[in-house]
């Protein structure tokens, strides 16, 4: 149950800071650009796999394994 308010708490942040990319304008740099940015590289592209598989192994793997 932990787990899961940590995770939700992760979303509300990059929602959070997402929206404040929006209304401050170039001041804060979105998420959308920091993954446009990350994934213009080949080390970015790996950097957003190996971010990709924590995600999944620790959000959807982990609470669908019978325990």
């Amino acid at each position: 149950m932990a787990a899961t308010i940590a995770w939700l708490a992760v979303l509300a942040a990059a929602a959070a800071v997402e929206a404040a990319s929006h209304v401050l304008g170039a001041r804060w740099a979105g998420i959308s650009s920091v993954v446009r940015h990350l994934s213009s590289r080949p080390v970015g592209r790996a950097a957003l796999l190996a971010l990709w598989a924590f995600v999944g192994l620790h959000v959807f793997a982990r609470y669908t394994l019978p325990g």
